[in-house]
């Protein structure tokens, strides 16, 4: 899309300033143009950074899918510039820039499987069965399907460490660690660097089922 076309939908907010707040009605999507934002969420009376998002990424965009309230907080965590979209705009600018609007449509749909299988993982009650799906989902992510994965082989995730598995998760950093030491020293987990090796996939789906099975039960 043209530049021009997206500086007219486009609006600034200094670091600090909150987009839009948790529970509020919207009816617009965001770009970031320039900077980060953050997504916060209140769980057991704190709050919890969801994610960051730098340039070129698209957040809020529920708002445009479903009549719904916002299901997180957005602020802007350095100064930024945002493409701000309302559903009028989106829809129109659909039918003037048909490949823009296919390609978006993709990341659309994306963000929103990714989104879901987030929310999944919040849902669950216990700290440890957050990491081990954390972990599934990180592994999902590599293609690879944890429910009839055929080998033992070792599947490295890079980048991810305890700091990284609690941005996912809504987690502190020292609560991941705990579980993650705990499946090290029990051989399901290992470490090389910066970067976690799942070393039994297969069994870490079966406990990450089981939990969520025995959540069921309980609700």
């Amino acid at each position: 899309m043209a530049e021009e076309t997206l500086n007219k939908f486009e609006q600034s907010y200094k670091a600090g300033d909150i987009i839009f707040c948790e529970y509020e009605k919207g009816d617009e999507f965001y770009i970031v143009k320039e900077g980060k934002v953050r997504i916060t969420k209140i769980q057991d009376n704190k709050e919890k950074t969801l994610d960051i998002f730098d340039v070129s990424q698209i957040f809020g965009e529920m708002a445009i899918i479903e009549d719904a309230p916002r299901s997180a907080t957005a602020v802007a965590e350095t100064d930024v510039k945002l493409v701000v979209l309302k559903k009028q705009s989106f829809f129109e600018l659909l039918g003037s820039q048909p490949s823009w609007a296919l390609s978006l449509i993709k990341i659309l749909s994306k963000r929103i499987f990714d989104a879901q299988r987030r929310l999944r993982i919040l849902s669950l009650d216990e700290d440890e069965a957050k990491v081990l799906d954390t972990i599934l989902m990180l592994v999902e992510w590599k293609g690879i399907n944890p429910e009839n994965y055929p080998s033992n082989a070792p599947i490295p995730l890079d980048n991810v460490n305890s700091e990284a598995l609690a941005h996912w998760c809504g987690l502190s950093t020292r609560d991941c660690e705990i579980t993650v030491d705990r499946y090290v020293r029990m051989g399901r987990l290992d470490r090389t660097g910066n970067n976690l090796v799942v070393k039994n996939l297969n069994e870490i789906a079966r406990i990450v089922k089981n939990k969520r099975k025995l959540q069921e039960n309980k609700e």
